[in-house]
């Protein structure tokens, strides 16, 4: 793993530490729904050979969307 990545890694981790109070809003429950969800899915589905790691990627990510709409539709509510 590069510096880059490293990197990339600590600061998400940071800013998903500090930005949170405890709640998920229902702008980042869009954002997971509409975005991260899809991605994880996609690239999932783009490793040639499927690995254990892709399908694992397919599930979070399929398990992702629904969570978060789920949640999403019972907050709204």
């Amino acid at each position: 793993m590069n510096i880059t990545a490293i990197s990339v890694i600590i600061i998400g981790l940071f800013l998903g530490y500090i930005s949170t109070s405890g709640v998920k809003s229902q702008k980042i429950r869009i954002l997971d729904i509409l975005v991260i969800g899809p991605l994880m899915v996609y690239f999932g589905f783009s490793h040639e050979p499927m690995n254990i790691f892709s399908l694992l990627l397919i599930f979070f990510g399929a398990t992702t969307i629904t969570y978060n709409l789920r949640n999403y539709l019972h907050m709204k509510n």
